[in-house]
């Protein structure tokens, strides 16, 4: 399976170097405008994975003639992330998608896309409307990365294994995402269940402080970083690994919803099946009243920015 990837930044160089440890990918090319630049990640890649002695895909670089005969397609390439507000990013970002499909389109129109450029949901929504591809086959990193980072503080909260926690954030990957409180499980109970047979306390958690939670690490990451970079290829390499193993895992990531959760035209983020067609399928959770109220806002607010941006929804 060949792996491109469309983008040399911070996030696109991570996601290269990582994913060289997924199995079943016998080829990652890493596309830029600056070839001398792609060209040293590629040479600095081959020496460590020398040094390494262990498997190493094969590793090549170029230009968007590079995309041809990959599998997926990873999108990564944009305007410098200068602020806080992801939709900032957006008249930019949608014009580099226009400028990097219309080459990319030449080379190859059968991959599977993987999105990562912000603001996703809606760069989500202009590389499928770009492409023509099947939407089940344009796929957003979506709600992964902050269901792990709300995973992470619930663990250490409960003080329990992150492994024994299962939970989701749906929505917009941005302010507006959504925590399915409702649904999150610490080995099969409740959280509230599960406080109650190990503490004997009631639950003092709420949705809207976990969807806070989330917006403030992601806010820490970036204030200190300036960017985020390994969270985001940890996510990639997940969907990537998901698809290239056909696993159907269930992953939240984002794709221009067809009627489910009553939602037509528009990409967020819900639990999807993860499998070599893309998302094979799409398992509507049951939310409380106040989680699809805040679902349905989120998704408003990322039909507002696609709408903004000349994209039909």
């Amino acid at each position: 399976m060949k792996v491109a990837i469309i983008g040399a930044g911070n996030v696109g160089k991570t996601i290269f170097h990582d994913l060289q440890y997924v199995n079943m990918i016998d080829e990652i090319t890493l596309i830029g405008r600056n070839l001398d630049k792609v060209k040293a990640e590629v040479l600095d890649a081959e020496s460590a994975a020398v040094v390494r002695g262990a498997r190493c895909p094969r590793l090549s670089f170029g230009g968007y003639e590079a995309s041809g005969g990959a599998d997926i397609l990873i999108f990564t390439a944009g305007a410098p992330n200068l602020t806080e507000d992801r939709m900032d990013l957006l008249r930019a970002n949608c014009a580099v998608a226009e400028t990097v499909f219309s080459e990319i389109n030449r080379y190859n129109t059968g991959g599977l896309i993987i999105t990562v450029t912000n603001p996703l949901d809606v760069i989500t929504m202009k590389v499928r409307q770009l492409t023509g591809r099947n939407p089940r086959r344009v796929i957003g990193s979506g709600t992964l990365l902050e269901s792990g980072r709300l995973t992470r503080f619930l663990a250490e909260f409960l003080e329990v294994s992150s492994r024994s926690i299962q939970l989701s954030v749906v929505g917009e990957h941005g302010a507006s995402a959504v925590s399915l409180l409702s649904s999150i499980r610490i080995m099969g109970m409740t959280v509230e269940e599960y406080l109650r047979s190990t503490t004997g306390e009631k639950m003092v958690l709420k949705s809207s402080q976990l969807n806070e939670i989330a917006r403030n690490e992601a806010l820490k990451i970036f204030r200190g970083k300036g960017y985020t970079s390994t969270g985001i290829s940890a996510t990639v390499c997940r969907i990537v690994s998901a698809v290239a193993e056909d696993r159907r895992e269930l992953l939240p990531v984002s794709t221009v919803l067809q009627g489910e959760y009553g939602v037509h035209g528009v990409a967020v983020s819900v639990p999807s099946i993860i499998g070599r067609d893309g998302v094979e399928g799409i398992p509507e959770y049951e939310m409380t009243e106040d989680e699809r109220n805040g679902f349905l806002t989120s998704v408003d607010v990322v039909r507002k920015a696609a709408q903004d941006a000349g994209i039909p929804v």
